[in-house]
């Protein structure tokens, strides 16, 4: 049965980082994820999780400075190896905390250039970062981001993280389906993943619009599991959603068990 996975990212934001994995298991999570860094200290973030009992289901690596609306820089030329670099990172964290699932943001599109250009770029320095993270016993996932929230998405809608993903070709990459951002695309996720031609490696669900919990949008969490279940997803749904208050009193209308 597919179960959650608790983003720090977004919930427990009333608590500091590091107070967050033992939020989380409170709350009857087994797993959480984060975008990069967790926290300031790294390896105290590492520690926090070990202590919580909880398992770290994937990691973000550093995709620059995403307040300033850096998404990744695979196809950005001269920032291949930093993008190695922040993938084997990421990959050393996520392993250390009992997961294997690292989010390498591709980047934004680069006017002037090629776009086919600027994939072909991307897909070869995903695969350079695959070798590093599965000789870490890590895998890669990569995330489709919609072009309302982020200008200029390298891969703004679901069909085109999955091509991109079945192009680069490697047994350690798969897709990140994220509902939200489907939703914010024009997609219907429910349809997005009825069309998908391989199962996620991974998903993550905010309701749209607005990113806020479920039943503050238009995205059903209930039928999106059932349609996930349908496809043969066995994995956790990231709880990436950003609750109107404090996060246990969002988290008690959840539709089904959180471990």
């Amino acid at each position: 049965m597919i179960g959650w996975s608790a983003h720090l990212g977004t919930l427990f934001g009333e608590l500091p980082p590091l107070a967050r994995p033992a939020a989380a298991r409170r709350e009857g999570f087994d797993a959480v994820e984060a975008w990069w860094p967790p926290a300031q200290d790294i390896g105290a973030w590492v520690a926090a999780v070990r202590e919580a009992g909880v398992r770290a289901e994937l990691v973000n690596a550093f995709g620059g400075d995403l307040a300033a609306g850096e998404r990744g820089f695979c196809n950005v030329p001269g920032r291949e190896q930093e993008t190695v670099d922040a993938a084997r990172a990421a990959a050393a964290v996520v392993r250390a905390c009992g997961g294997r699932l690292v989010n390498l943001l591709v980047g934004r599109s680069q006017p002037g250039r090629p776009l086919e250009a600027q994939l072909a770029g991307a897909r070869e320095v995903v695969r350079a970062a695959a070798d590093e993270a599965s000789a870490l016993g890590a895998r890669i996932v990569i995330e489709h981001l919609n072009p309302t929230d982020v200008d200029r998405p390298l891969l703004p809608a679901p069909a085109d993280a999955a091509a991109f993903v079945r192009e680069v070709d490697h047994p350690a990459v798969g897709l990140l389906f994220d509902a939200y951002h489907s939703a914010m695309a024009g997609v219907d996720p429910l349809e997005a993943v009825d069309s998908l031609e391989d199962v996620p490696a991974h998903v993550q669900y905010a309701d749209a619009p607005g990113r806020g919990a479920p039943g503050t949008g238009t995205i059903d969490l209930g039928r999106l599991v059932e349609r996930l279940e349908g496809r043969g997803y066995a994995g956790r749904v990231g709880l990436e959603f950003i609750p109107d208050g404090p996060t246990p009193a969002t988290l008690a209308s959840l539709p089904q068990s959180r471990t």
